[in-house]
């Protein structure tokens, strides 16, 4: 048996493991200090469980087994002198004992093939997917409130998500507000008459702001009855966002957003980076990479299209994520920042950008008076005929504030947002561009698979 011990190998976090388990009973084989050492079997199990986790075979792509390009990364060796600087001769036993634990006898194949090389995973299937699939069966089928399963679970997932980082280290939580890239927001709704959008108008926070508590509907950041603010940066998002049919009236407006607010930028959340100076030998990085890359399947699921008729129950897990980060126990989290998937990158461009503000942030201005805030015409008739030509006009009214009217709402916070009056515009649907990708059928006499 081959022993070795911590002063050969350079990897801190490797060193303080090596240092912890050696014993004084044999004498390091790679070098000529009388130290406590371990067997090299002991560096070589934690290296394995380092490039189960961290590590990818780049050597078994189609470019080189198919092609014979040379593979990206570097070879075992090399990978291992890097990850864990020992001398050249345990390198190489190390080596060897990785290649008979990668060796499966049965098939005679090689976990990695027969001259591996690796890079770094850029991510991959987190074990915490198999318990996110748990989570989701008893939010469905046992307790939707009060199920200790799912708060446990987003503890773990967003408990410390004040801390987290992108890979360029910008914080995952944005500032919005004056002064910021969100300090102002659009919203559009869309209506089926004339009557609708006239009604709109005559009361237009209360129409274009975020619905009264108890009468919306439930939507992907928030269920029946629970105020929420879908936004977007601009104009065109939310007209993508809210679908509307040829023949249908939209009305959009634009929102300043008055006090500062936090929001959690998905985007950035998926592509959360190590920890500077982190070690892969580390339990710690390890449990961090998992909840990464889960992150990462979980933002990309938030925001897939719903089919309407699933919407019901594919926005149950998206409802019990917004509500647990919107009632956050160290975090202060008032939305959601997400690309719009209704209107993807055109021509190279960025996706639009949506924003949802949750309940306690989704207050309006002047929305909760039952009384008209403007007097709105759609029409102008001529003086002396009968015709008319459609000229939308809109006057507000001076309406008093209640200086605690903020109070009678249901969450007892100030407004957020205030309507921009100068902003508004109406959208009569006349077509709908639709982007597809086409593939044709093969038609002929065809052996299937089955």
């Amino acid at each position: 048996m081959t022993y070795i011990c911590a002063t050969c190998i350079e990897e801190p976090k490797l060193k303080e493991i090596v240092g912890l388990e050696s014993n004084e009973d044999n004498p390091c084989e790679y070098c000529d200090r009388d130290e406590p050492t371990v067997e090299i079997c002991f560096i070589a199990e934690r290296c394995n469980e380092v490039f189960a986790t961290f590590y990818e075979a780049s050597s078994l792509t189609m470019a080189v087994v198919v092609y014979d390009h040379t593979p990206a990364g570097n070879d075992l060796s090399s990978t291992l002198s890097d990850l864990i600087g020992a001398p050249d001769e345990a390198i190489n036993d190390i080596s060897e004992i990785l290649q008979s634990m990668w060796y499966d006898g049965d098939s005679g194949e090689h976990l990695y093939g027969d001259d591996p090389w690796f890079v770094l995973s850029s991510g991959g299937e987190s074990p915490l997917s198999l318990d996110w699939e748990i989570i989701e069966a008893s939010l469905r089928n046992e307790a939707r409130y009060l199920n200790p399963k799912v708060a446990n679970f987003m503890d773990t997932i967003f408990g410390d998500v004040e801390n987290d980082v992108s890979e360029n280290g910008i914080p995952v939580l944005v500032n919005a507000g004056a002064g910021t890239h969100y300090e102002s927001l659009y919203r559009s709704r869309v209506f089926q008459s004339e009557k609708g959008v006239l009604n709109a108008l005559e009361h237009p926070e209360r129409f274009l702001g975020a619905p009264a508590a108890g009468i919306g509907i439930g939507g992907r950041m928030n269920a029946a009855g629970q105020p929420a603010f879908y936004g977007a940066t601009d104009v065109k998002t939310t007209l993508a966002e809210i679908r509307p049919v040829v023949g249908s009236w939209v009305v959009s407006a634009k929102f300043s957003i008055d006090r500062p607010l936090k929001l959690l930028d998905l985007r950035l959340l998926g592509k959360m980076g190590l920890p500077q100076n982190a070690s892969l030998f580390d339990e710690k990085t390890k449990a961090f990479v998992q909840r990464r890359d889960f992150l990462r399947k979980l933002c990309s699921e938030m925001i897939l299209p719903v089919m309407p008729e699933r919407q019901e129950e594919s926005y149950l897990v998206t409802q019990v994520v917004a509500n647990y980060l919107a009632t956050h126990l160290s975090a202060t989290i008032d939305g959601i920042i997400y690309s719009s998937v209704q209107l993807g990158g055109e021509n190279g461009s960025a996706p639009g950008e949506n924003v949802v503000l949750f309940f306690k942030s989704a207050i309006t201005a002047n929305a909760n008076g039952d009384e008209r805030t403007a007097y709105a015409q759609l029409w102008e008739y001529e003086l002396d005929g009968p015709g008319c030509y459609f000229s939308p006009a809109i006057a507000f009214l001076d309406v008093k504030s209640d200086p605690l009217a903020w109070k009678k709402n249901d969450f007892d916070v100030k407004p957020t947002l205030s309507l921009l009056r100068d902003s508004i515009e109406i959208h009569e649907i006349k077509s709908v561009h639709i982007d597809s990708k086409k593939t044709s059928l093969k038609v002929g006499d065809h052996h299937f698979n089955h």
